[in-house]
């Protein structure tokens, strides 16, 4: 439900509003000739940045926020004068490669260094391009001066270890700023983009990311955590456990090292997981605390500095290990929890592709009076277990849903109505498919453009083995039609123009004593 509320969050909590042409940075598969996408010839470096930056939120929000943990990338040329940055902007992770120069123990990069263009972006605007600038912001974010000429100074400290940015500054308040930024060129010429960094600070990290032996071999496994789960890669060598695919969304080629403390227990301790855009990740244990609330998800996560790492109860009988106290959870810092993915209470088990029936999905949530982009539109969040009925994965590539309104007919998706849609339309969605915009994938939820409807029901679908087999499909009342409370008290009879359901989303036709939806009310019989 949370991503149903996004645009509302955003309306409410956003502050200091500015127009901008746009804020999307993908990273660049193709731009102007003269943005170095490649990486180039050299030595590479990592290093781990601190320091102020400042951004644009979605809807053109200005915030100040920090650099710390981010990770900046360096290569030396073989010529030993070059040198060039990825990202240098912190905020701004768009891929490009900056050049600098080596003067005795600086580097100098000079300003109005292209970093991205817009062929066209999000609100038609065409051909202009963000570039490197010297950005002063006196006293607010409306208020700014840019310098596109002349240099960014890096010192060079204790042989390359630590590379500081020279000139930038910022007061108690963080009102008054100057530091490396980006501002817009052409029809824009001059304007702040709002990516700012200052008080920058890069300190040298080796990073050695778990290498597996040339000579392991792997068995196919899934991790399952609560209704989730994905595959995975495991081998067992010797007294060591390789996985590769934790990370499902950040690093899904990264392996994870645990070792035996005995035939019946595997330690996984913390970890490098490797990087990803201007983040590094570590593969640690965290503490769980099981939550009341749905919103906020079934579990708080607690970092334990005595206690980062994860250890897992094994099965030799069955090779499967688990942990049913804590979290592994892939996170971009040490001590804190920023931006990570989290697996609570995790099971590892070899899998084996058979025919099954899927568990019965169900609609948590509903609102059919949502307004949004120039729709009515009515949002579903839904749950859809990658299990079957008995708790076995299954294989989240062969599972689908169907989706059911009033009737107990398939409720079909147009390509028009969503554009992303890869067939004209669909009848059974595949479980991992999204198009980012009114779809999620895994048990998030979905909206459909139309509203009204009494009931909304799913089923879900697997063809695993080389079966199918499906679900009942399970109804619910939208939250909107139920109110807060027993609206009055009638003895029910049924007619031609009474919709009545019970509080499970079925259909009576002859209601006995109890609780109903009748004509959208709740009721008493």
């Amino acid at each position: 439900m949370k991503k149903f509320l996004l645009l509302a969050l955003t309306l409410l909590l956003g502050l200091n509003l500015q127009a901008q042409p746009s804020r999307k940075l993908a990273p660049m598969k193709a731009g102007k000739s003269d943005i170095i996408l490649k990486q180039p010839e050299g030595e590479l470096r990592n290093y781990i940045r601190t320091g102020g930056c400042t951004d644009v939120m979605y809807g053109g929000f200005f915030k100040d926020l920090s650099q710390d943990g981010m990770v900046a990338r360096i290569v030396l040329a073989p010529d030993g004068k070059t040198v060039y940055f990825q990202n240098i902007i912190s905020r701004a992770a768009t891929g490009a490669w900056v050049k600098g120069t080596v003067e005795g123990d600086k580097i100098l990069v000079p300003y109005g260094q292209m970093v991205y263009w817009f062929d066209e972006d999000e609100n038609g605007q065409k051909n202009y391009g963000l570039q490197l600038a010297e950005v002063t912001m006196k006293g607010a974010h409306t208020n700014y001066t840019v310098k596109t000429s002349g240099n960014a100074v890096f010192r060079i400290k204790d042989d390359w270890k630590v590379l500081e940015l020279e000139g930038s500054s910022a007061d108690e308040s963080r009102e008054n700023i100057t530091g490396l930024g980006l501002v817009y060129t052409n029809q824009f010429d001059g304007e702040w983009a709002y990516y700012l960094d200052y008080l920058t600070v890069l300190t040298e990290e080796e990073m050695k990311p778990v290498t597996p032996p040339d000579d392991i071999v792997t068995e196919r496994y899934s991790i399952t955590h609560g209704i989730y789960g994905h595959f995975v890669d495991v081998a067992f060598a010797r007294d060591e456990v390789y996985i590769k695919g934790v990370s499902d969304e950040y690093l899904p080629d990264a392996w994870i090292k645990g070792s035996f403390i005995d035939e019946n227990k595997i330690s996984f301790p913390m970890q490098l997981a490797g990087s990803y855009q201007v983040y590094l990740y570590y593969f640690m244990g965290t503490d769980i605390t099981k939550r009341d609330d749905y919103y906020g998800g079934q579990y708080d996560y607690t970092i334990n500095p005595e206690k980062t790492d994860i250890v897992f109860e094994y099965d030799p009988e069955t090779r499967c290990f688990w942990n049913n106290d804590r979290a592994l959870v892939v996170n971009n810092s040490r001590d804190s929890l920023d931006r990570y993915e989290r697996f609570p209470k995790p099971m590892f088990r070899p899998y084996t592709e058979r025919a099954a029936t899927p568990a019965q999905p169900e609609v948590l949530q509903i609102d059919d009076r949502f307004w949004a982009y120039g729709y009515k539109l009515s949002t579903m969040a839904v749950s859809i277990p990658c299990m079957d009925a008995e708790g076995n994965f299954l294989d989240p590539t062969k599972l689908f849903y169907s989706l059911y309104v009033d009737d107990d007919e398939p409720y079909l998706l147009y390509q028009d109505e969503y554009e992303d849609l890869p067939f004209d339309e669909v009848e059974e969605v595949p479980y991992l498919y999204t198009n980012g915009k009114s779809i999620y994938p895994k048990s998030m939820g979905l909206y459909l453009y139309q509203n009204g409807f009494e009931r909304m029901g799913i089923k879900s679908i697997y063809y695993g083995g080389g079966e199918r087999h499906e679900t009942a499909i399970r109804y619910t009342v939208p939250n909107s039609l139920i109110g807060d409370g027993i609206e009055e008290v009638v003895n029910c009879k049924t007619s031609n123009d009474q919709s009545i359901y019970d509080l499970s989303g079925r259909r009576v036709t002859n209601p006995t004593k109890g609780i109903y939806i009748v004509n959208g009310k709740k009721i008493i019989k």
